[in-house]
């Protein structure tokens, strides 16, 4: 599936979105917050059809379970959309109860994962310090030390 998503992430083509509309939509049936991993590898900056991305936060956000923890790993395999990384981060930081469980899932991240969220966290609040600091200072400052 993963593969389908990566090769199809630009959506030239009407085949191109409809196979990758069907694989999200078969990704999102299982109802399993570990596949978040596999629907952040559909992400790509420079897609021919941002409405689809939106669909992706959306299938990310309605997926049930661990969905936070297994966000952050599946973030740090966006490299090529890291513009939609950090949308995801900005939904995440514009939401209080989010916001409150963010620092224990970070503490049990991988360390790279909890240091490339680290820095986009960062990017963050220094692009809009007066929307997302205090946020971003509450995250880090309630994280355990690595």
């Amino acid at each position: 599936m993963e593969t389908i998503l990566y090769k199809t992430r630009e959506l030239m083509t009407e085949s191109d979105v409809a196979l990758y509309e069907k694989t999200i939509a078969e990704i999102c049936s299982y109802n399993n917050p570990k596949y978040i991993v596999n629907i952040c590898i559909g992400f790509y900056d420079d897609t021919e059809d941002e409405e689809i991305m939106f669909g992706l936060v959306h299938a990310i956000e309605s997926i049930g379970g661990d969905n936070l923890y297994w966000t952050f790993v599946g973030i740090e395999h966006m490299k090529e959309a890291r513009n939609w990384s950090k949308i995801i981060l900005y939904r995440i930081l514009n939401d209080e109860e989010e916001i409150k469980k963010v620092p224990s899932v970070m503490d049990d991240l991988p360390p790279q994962n909890r240091r490339y969220i680290i820095r986009l966290l960062e990017e963050i609040k220094n692009e809009d310090y007066d929307m997302f600091s205090r946020s971003v200072d509450c995250i880090l400052g309630r994280m355990k030390n690595e």
